[in-house]
């Protein structure tokens, strides 16, 4: 083993070819024998498989044209059609040219491959797209040979040589129990067949025909040399058989017969070929191939030294390469046309690798710099948080020194707004992503009308909530100002009225809801608009945002945010609903999901605004 080792790859290479050498032409004739056998079982399988491809392509074209005709039986025409027991032929005129206009001249239209389609009701009356007269005709054959309702048939060819065409039928109870039984049938083209059938190619003479149930040919490549019936002893051959393969004797050799009959389609599909094409070429191959092998065996001798020399010189360039990369020297390079296909690989891999290593350090230097750029942005934002903290309190500060003097001054009306003030301040300044109870929404909005009330001698408010269930029940923040600021501003504002009064009341409707309503006693909003905001809180999300456009004078896009954000937080059916809106008022509804937990609880979750 270690004599062996020391070997150079050269005569390794030498000695495996010479020990080849001997066995190759007696393994390549018992490869040919066995493998001929297996070509020709497999060639016969690769024609089955063809007919079955078409078999396949026709039943999904015959599929897509039954499902082109069912949404026609469900119309009301249809049924009209066939429940029409009235013999006034004006009246059925009318009847027929809607049906064609309405239901056949579209899909005509859209589907070229079909020649025309007809209608026939259980009193043999018929409307068509072609000829009513042929279709009343056809009824009775037809009718014999439907076994059940509701699946369509081939019936075979239709019409004269010119204007062949392969008829579709089908009996149907529409769906409606007063309705009767009718007929439908479809003429097809048979071009898109023929062109479906055209695409398989078998040998170089081969082809592929079909018939109908009754033995009928629909199609054959040489119509001139074929009956118009399958012939007897292909039906012999065939037998009961839904499918398989056969050999007939011919005057140009012996020829594979293939046949599939499909249930879906009632068609019998006949592959013909002459089995000497079907091996030929792949014979031809494979003597060409035992010839090629020897050559080129022969040749691989005279080059093997040339070639392994080569490999071996470009094997040590590149080890040379590695070792010197390996020292940290990403300047070596390999050249880049250098050896043959795969050593050149091997090279552009190589200097691939080397420019990526490169590449690689570069970015963790620059990634090493962006993290130190990051901690001073921290520290800067670090000290912007800091200086924001201390304006809140400067304000709040200044609040408290107004008060005073107010109070002072015996100014109560100053004093309570002041307050008011400061506590709106005080909760809007807060954590805006903190959650929040209803409690907490109820006391902002209390600051908020306390300071409204002030500065309208006209306004008053009531809040029949019970804040002890308000507690318990969660909120988005700043919900409530929204829609109270609306009413204001669109209620009273907006129609030059003096504020009068709003009243905010809540309570359970079920286990799972709290309805809020706020309402006003302004003039409210047209009901288009407010059937247009109501259709926008009952879509979902995406389709809210995507057909949410407020006009020009109509409620403000608050109301779709307040909306938005109770979408997101708490899914469906939370949000806003308009409930009543005219002349006396607007009553908007704010539905939140109840929560068995008390605030208290969840002291470490929430902040306690509420009390």
């Amino acid at each position: 083993m270690k004599r062996l080792k020391s070997v150079s790859l050269q005569k390794k290479l030498l000695f495996i070819m010479i020990f080849l050498y001997f066995p190759l032409p007696i393994l390549g004739w018992i490869w040919y024998e066995r493998t001929y056998q297996v070509i020709e079982n497999n060639a016969v399988d690769s024609s089955i498989q063809m007919v079955n491809q078409v078999n396949q392509h026709l039943e999904t074209y015959f599929t897509e044209v039954q499902r082109t005709m069912l949404p026609m039986l469900a119309s009301d025409l249809t049924g009209a059609f066939l429940n029409n027991q009235d013999d006034d032929p004006i009246k059925r005129y009318e009847l027929s040219y809607r049906i064609e206009k309405e239901l056949f001249a579209k899909i005509v239209m859209n589907r070229q491959d079909i020649q025309g389609i007809s209608l026939i009701s259980d009193r043999i009356k018929a409307t068509s797209s072609s000829s009513f007269m042929l279709a009343e005709q056809r009824y009775s054959f037809y009718l014999k040979r439907l076994k059940s309702p509701g699946k369509f048939r081939i019936m075979g060819f239709e019409g004269t040589p010119s204007t062949r065409v392969v008829a579709m039928a089908m009996k149907f109870n529409p769906p409606q129990s007063t309705m009767k039984q009718g007929m439908l049938i479809v003429d097809l083209k048979r071009d898109e067949m023929v062109h479906i059938i055209q695409q398989v190619q078998l040998g170089r003479t081969g082809f592929v025909w079909v018939a109908d149930s009754a033995n009928q040919v629909i199609y054959h490549p040489q119509d001139d040399h074929l009956s118009q019936v399958v012939p007897a002893n292909y039906l012999k051959e065939m037998g009961s058989k839904q499918s398989g393969t056969f050999t007939m004797n011919t005057d140009q050799g012996k020829k594979l017969v293939v046949f599939i009959r499909s249930d879906r389609t009632d068609l019998t599909l006949i592959s013909e070929v002459l089995l000497s094409e079907l091996n030929q070429s792949i014979v031809t191959v494979s003597r060409i191939s035992i010839v090629v092998l020897v050559l080129l065996f022969l040749l691989s001798m005279l080059a093997a030294s040339g070639v392994v020399y080569s490999i071996t010189k470009s094997l040590v360039k590149l080890l040379q390469l590695m070792k010197s990369a390996e020292m940290g020297d990403f300047t070596a390079k390999a050249p880049s046309e250098g050896g043959g296909h795969e050593i050149g690989s091997l090279y552009r891999g190589f200097n691939k690798m080397v420019e990526e290593i490169k590449r690689l350090i570069e970015i963790v230097h620059v990634s090493e710099l962006r993290e130190k750029e990051l901690e001073v942005k921290q520290k800067e934002s670090l000290l912007h948080a800091m200086q924001a903290q201390i304006n809140p309190h400067f304000l709040y500060n200044t609040l408290e020194f107004i008060n005073s003097n107010a109070i002072v001054e015996g100014n109560e009306k100053i004093s309570n707004m002041i307050v008011s003030l400061g506590d709106m301040f005080r909760y809007n300044v807060q954590n805006p992503n903190g959650g929040v109870f209803l409690a907490d929404e109820l006391q902002h909005i209390e600051a908020y009308l306390a300071i409204q009330s002030e500065r309208y001698p006209t306004f008053t408010y009531r809040i029949d909530v019970d804040r002890a269930t308000a507690a318990s029940i969660p909120a988005v923040r700043s919900t409530l100002q929204p829609i109270v600021e609306n009413c204001f501003k669109h209620g009273y504002e907006r129609h030059k009225l003096r504020p009068g009064a709003i009243r905010i009341a809540g309570s359970i409707v079920d286990d799972n809801r709290f309805v809020l309503e706020i309402t006003d006693t302004g003039h409210g909003m047209p009901p288009e608009t407010m059937e247009r905001y109501n259709t926008v809180f009952l879509q979902n999300e995406t389709d809210a945002a995507s057909r949410f456009s407020p006009q020009p004078g109509s409620l403000s896009i608050g109301l779709h945010n307040v909306h938005s954000r109770l979408r997101m937080l708490f899914g469906e059916p939370y949000g806003l609903y308009i409930a009543a809106s005219d002349e006396n008022g607007t009553t908007i509804q704010l539905v939140l999901p109840l929560q068995a937990q008390s605030k208290e609880d969840k002291n470490d979750e929430l902040p306690h605004l509420a009390g």
